[in-house]
């Protein structure tokens, strides 16, 4: 018989909440049927009309709590054969309907649960009432609207509306709309989303959000380890009683909804099965995902490297293809002083050639900066009056041309005003502060050997007050003078032959084929302090120039 006459000592059987669970949006119509007809009984609603049962509903807040039997109005809550609809379905309905078939010898029983909820903000569905699917990058893939069969005649094709992010949207040639599915033909990344089905009923819409996810390709290959070497052993040295790191990373393609599998060993045991609590594993970490695919990494400590800790370790990675291994020694590190020793002479040279090159390319400019800072180192020369003598040729008037114009006006003019009124030094310039000691004229000058040795001895004496004698060297001074300032007073020369006095020779011109420069090479040897600088006309005038900085 399809309907037993025994019943259970309570008096029904009752089969508790079905696993259907009806949910809606507040305002939309839904139909609960009663789940006995539909995988409990082997019969229809007819049948058990016919038979003489009965069937009865009954509210509750929850299993197992105080049943009410249902008053049906008619109009928005109603009882059509062997189900209820609401229409709509408000949030005051949300609770369990039991529909009970029974007579006087047979009971039974079984309860539906009904959810209704609101939209989530600015959306056109609850997130926590949305279905899902997943599709592969590349490949087709179908989303049906679900659970439509209450709400369509049959034989009448629905008319469904799609739409994405609750937006309508211009689909593109290679999805499909055919009665209750979208149909993409090639899935892309950016088909990732939410997509909503409506349909009209009636008065009320009907809609069902499914979300997609896109995967990448589902995998045939095992997991692939980025870091130790998969085909060759890597080898770590380690000082005893010193911390480890060893950190695993791998890549582990799409292969379903599993997590990856990745792990530590020492030999043949697990790192949780060795008894050194020293030798730590950590947690997989995961460092980047897209579409399902996964780069991890795992990483295992030892705290202090003792003698029983050297040996392999090996980092193994496993799905469903297959599995792979990458292994690392550690070994002892020996103490290599040589090495060491070396490296740490090597350092010392090469800061020492790195400061010697320094000293040579920025000599002048260290010079300065240490004369600015901390004084001049001159002691020699602090009782003098003078910085420095100035000695200059004056070119006859009638032999001025441009070049001899302008070596004068450096001699006379550039060179006193920079050292005096820009640096602060003080010079003697004899045709400015000489007072000669006897009365003479220049006509006089070669016949009379007293007043010449007068003037040499007045020349002698300013030079003698002077810390340095500036000699500024033009063809006229080579051609009348000579070096004859330098051996006709034995006291200056005897100063310039003990470093007394510093000379510094200040080439203005080109004096090749004028100057006998073997002769300065000469006076190099007899001068104890003497420096040659060139004078290179108005490039040389800028303050910046080395021009002025070898002159200080």
């Amino acid at each position: 018989p399809l309907f037993p006459a025994s019943l259970p000592v309570d008096g029904c059987t009752d089969w508790s909440v079905d696993y259907l669970k009806y949910k809606v949006l507040q305002g939309e119509p839904v139909r609960i049927k009663c789940a006995l007809f539909y995988g409990y009984i082997r019969a229809n609603y007819s049948h058990a009309q016919s038979a003489g049962l009965s069937l009865m509903w009954y509210r509750s807040a929850g299993h197992g709590d105080f049943e009410e039997p249902i008053s049906f109005d008619g109009v928005r809550m109603s009882k059509e054969e062997d189900a209820i609809w609401f229409r709509p379905a408000e949030l005051q309905d949300v609770g369990l309907y039991s529909c009970v078939l029974r007579n006087s010898t047979y009971c039974m029983k079984v309860s539906m649960s009904l959810t209704v909820a609101e939209n989530d903000t600015d959306l056109c569905y609850n997130s926590k009432m949305r279905y899902f699917e997943k599709a592969e990058l590349s490949k087709s893939k179908d989303i049906t609207c679900p659970d439509m069969e209450d709400y369509v005649q049959p034989g009448k094709e629905p008319a469904i509306v799609w739409y994405k992010e609750c937006k309508p949207k211009q689909w593109r040639q290679s999805i499909l709309r055919k009665k209750d599915t979208l149909s993409i033909r090639e899935v892309r990344e950016d088909d990732i989303g939410n997509y909503t089905c409506e349909l009209q009923f009636g008065n009320f819409v009907v809609r069902r959000t499914t979300e997609l996810t896109v995967t990448a390709p589902l995998t045939d290959k095992p997991p692939k380890i980025l870091f130790p070497s998969e085909n060759k052993m890597s080898t770590m040295e380690m000082q005893i009683g010193g911390p480890v790191n060893l950190t695993c990373r791998a890549f582990f393609g799409y292969s379903g909804d599993v997590s990856p599998l990745i792990y530590w060993m020492k030999g043949e045991k697990f790192i949780e099965d060795l008894d050194e609590s020293r030798v730590q594993e950590s947690d997989i970490k995961i460092i980047r995902e897209h579409l399902g695919e996964q780069e991890v990494s795992i990483s295992l400590t030892i705290d202090s490297v003792e003698e029983g800790d050297l040996g392999n370790y090996s980092c193994y990675v496993e799905n469903g293809n297959g599995r792979r291994q990458a292994s690392i020694q550690l070994i002892k590190r020996e103490l290599m002083y040589t090495v060491e020793l070396a490296g740490g002479l090597g350092a010392i040279l090469l800061l020492l050639i790195c400061l010697v090159t320094l000293y040579k390319c920025y000599k002048i400019e260290l010079m300065l900066f240490y004369r600015n800072h901390f004084g001049s180192d001159d002691v020699d020369g602090e009782n003098k009056d003078y910085d420095a003598y100035l000695s200059y040729t004056k070119v006859d008037p009638d032999q001025w041309n441009q070049e001899t114009r302008e070596e004068e006006r450096f001699a006379l003019e550039i060179l006193p005003d920079v050292l005096e009124k820009h640096y602060g030094y003080k010079l003697f310039i004899p045709d400015r502060d000489l007072i000669p000691t006897g009365s003479f004229s220049n006509d006089h000058f070669q016949d009379d050997t007293r007043l010449l040795r007068a003037y040499i001895e007045d020349v002698a004496r300013c030079v003698d007050q002077s810390k340095r004698l500036i000699i500024v060297m033009t063809p006229s001074y080579v051609l009348r003078r000579g070096w004859s300032i330098f051996e006709l007073e034995t006291r200056l020369r005897n100063m310039l032959v003990t470093g007394e006095i510093k000379v510094i020779l200040i080439e203005c011109a080109e004096l090749r084929g004028i100057m006998n420069y073997q002769e300065v090479e000469a006076l190099k040897h007899t001068i104890k302090t003497l420096t040659v600088i060139k004078w290179r006309g108005p490039a040389s005038s800028k303050l910046s120039s080395k021009f002025w900085k070898r002159l200080r």
